[in-house]
Protein backbone atom coordinates (compact mmCIF):
# COMPACT_ATOMS: atom_id res chain seq x y z
CA UNK A 1 0.00 0.00 0.00
CA UNK A 2 1.64 3.73 -0.84
CA UNK A 3 2.00 6.02 1.32
CA UNK A 4 -1.14 8.19 -0.17
CA UNK A 5 -3.36 5.30 -0.07
CA UNK A 6 -3.38 5.59 3.81
CA UNK A 7 -3.88 9.31 4.29
CA UNK A 8 -7.25 10.54 4.43
CA UNK A 9 -8.91 12.04 1.65
CA UNK A 10 -8.69 15.74 3.78
CA UNK A 11 -5.10 14.81 4.14
CA UNK A 12 -4.72 14.25 0.37
CA UNK A 13 -6.63 17.89 -0.18
CA UNK A 14 -4.51 19.42 2.39
CA UNK A 15 -1.59 18.28 0.50
CA UNK A 16 -2.50 19.11 -2.72
CA UNK A 17 -3.65 22.32 -2.30
CA UNK A 18 0.05 23.14 -0.32
CA UNK A 19 1.80 21.44 -3.58
CA UNK A 20 -0.60 23.96 -5.58
CA UNK A 21 0.57 27.00 -3.67
CA UNK A 22 4.40 26.25 -3.47
CA UNK A 23 4.07 26.06 -7.21
CA UNK A 24 5.92 29.02 -8.96
CA UNK A 25 7.86 28.82 -12.38
CA UNK A 26 11.31 30.47 -11.71
CA UNK A 27 11.69 32.64 -14.84
CA UNK A 28 15.32 30.88 -15.61
CA UNK A 29 14.43 26.99 -15.87
CA UNK A 30 15.90 25.49 -18.66
CA UNK A 31 14.50 21.78 -19.84
CA UNK A 32 18.56 20.11 -20.75
CA UNK A 33 20.89 18.39 -19.56
CA UNK A 34 24.38 19.31 -17.83
CA UNK A 35 27.20 17.07 -19.28
CA UNK A 36 31.36 17.40 -18.14
CA UNK A 37 33.62 15.73 -21.15
CA UNK A 38 37.38 15.29 -20.96
CA UNK A 39 38.64 15.79 -24.96
CA UNK A 40 41.73 14.46 -26.85
CA UNK A 41 42.84 17.07 -29.92
CA UNK A 42 43.99 16.62 -33.07
CA UNK A 43 47.75 17.15 -32.49
CA UNK A 44 49.13 13.76 -32.51
CA UNK A 45 52.24 14.31 -29.54
CA UNK A 46 49.52 16.38 -27.74
CA UNK A 47 50.09 14.60 -24.04
CA UNK A 48 45.78 14.09 -24.39
CA UNK A 49 46.34 10.68 -26.40
CA UNK A 50 48.48 9.42 -23.35
CA UNK A 51 45.60 9.66 -20.72
CA UNK A 52 45.74 13.49 -19.92
CA UNK A 53 42.49 14.51 -21.66
CA UNK A 54 42.02 18.59 -22.18
CA UNK A 55 38.91 19.54 -20.12
CA UNK A 56 36.50 19.80 -18.39
CA UNK A 57 34.19 21.28 -21.14
CA UNK A 58 30.88 21.73 -20.16
CA UNK A 59 27.63 21.22 -22.37
CA UNK A 60 23.87 21.92 -22.24
CA UNK A 61 22.40 19.55 -24.03
CA UNK A 62 18.16 19.47 -24.90
CA UNK A 63 16.68 17.20 -27.15
CA UNK A 64 14.74 17.99 -30.33
CA UNK A 65 12.13 16.03 -32.02
CA UNK A 66 13.70 13.07 -34.27
CA UNK A 67 16.21 12.35 -32.52
CA UNK A 68 17.92 16.00 -33.13
CA UNK A 69 19.99 17.63 -29.98
CA UNK A 70 20.94 20.82 -29.19
CA UNK A 71 24.39 21.58 -27.78
CA UNK A 72 25.94 25.34 -25.98
CA UNK A 73 29.15 24.76 -24.21
CA UNK A 74 29.40 27.06 -21.37
CA UNK A 75 32.55 29.42 -21.38
CA UNK A 76 32.19 30.44 -18.25
CA UNK A 77 31.99 29.98 -14.51
CA UNK A 78 29.03 32.54 -14.36
CA UNK A 79 26.92 30.49 -17.23
CA UNK A 80 27.91 27.09 -15.91
CA UNK A 81 26.30 28.28 -12.45
CA UNK A 82 23.04 29.68 -14.34
CA UNK A 83 22.93 26.50 -16.21
CA UNK A 84 22.79 24.35 -12.78
CA UNK A 85 20.51 26.39 -11.20
CA UNK A 86 18.39 26.45 -14.00
CA UNK A 87 18.15 22.62 -14.61
CA UNK A 88 17.75 22.43 -11.06
CA UNK A 89 14.73 24.42 -10.61
CA UNK A 90 13.09 22.69 -13.74
CA UNK A 91 13.89 19.10 -11.78
CA UNK A 92 11.95 20.89 -8.95
CA UNK A 93 8.89 21.92 -10.86
CA UNK A 94 8.77 18.37 -12.58
CA UNK A 95 9.11 16.63 -8.78
CA UNK A 96 5.91 18.82 -7.96
CA UNK A 97 3.98 18.29 -10.73
CA UNK A 98 4.41 14.38 -10.28
CA UNK A 99 3.67 14.45 -6.67
CA UNK A 100 0.63 16.41 -7.54
CA UNK A 101 -0.07 13.91 -9.99
CA UNK A 102 0.10 11.11 -7.36
CA UNK A 103 -2.35 12.54 -5.36
CA UNK A 104 -4.82 12.83 -8.50
CA UNK A 105 -4.63 9.59 -9.22
CA UNK A 106 -5.26 8.66 -5.43
CA UNK A 107 -8.35 10.80 -5.55
CA UNK A 108 -9.39 9.45 -8.52
CA UNK A 109 -9.42 6.15 -7.16
CA UNK A 110 -11.39 7.08 -4.48
CA UNK A 111 -13.84 8.02 -6.78
CA UNK A 112 -13.43 11.86 -5.13
CA UNK A 113 -13.52 14.61 -7.33
CA UNK A 114 -10.09 16.21 -8.70
CA UNK A 115 -10.97 19.98 -8.41
CA UNK A 116 -12.48 21.64 -5.74
CA UNK A 117 -10.79 23.13 -2.40
CA UNK A 118 -10.17 21.05 0.54
CA UNK A 119 -13.05 21.73 3.80
CA UNK A 120 -11.73 24.06 6.02
CA UNK A 121 -10.39 22.65 9.02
Amino acid sequence: MSELQRLSTLALRQRKAHRLRSLKLPPHLIHASLLERWLTCGRPKCSCHQGHKHGPFFYLNRCLPKGRMSSLLLKSEAQLTQARQAVQAYRQVLETLDQLSWINLELLRRNEPLSGEPPLV
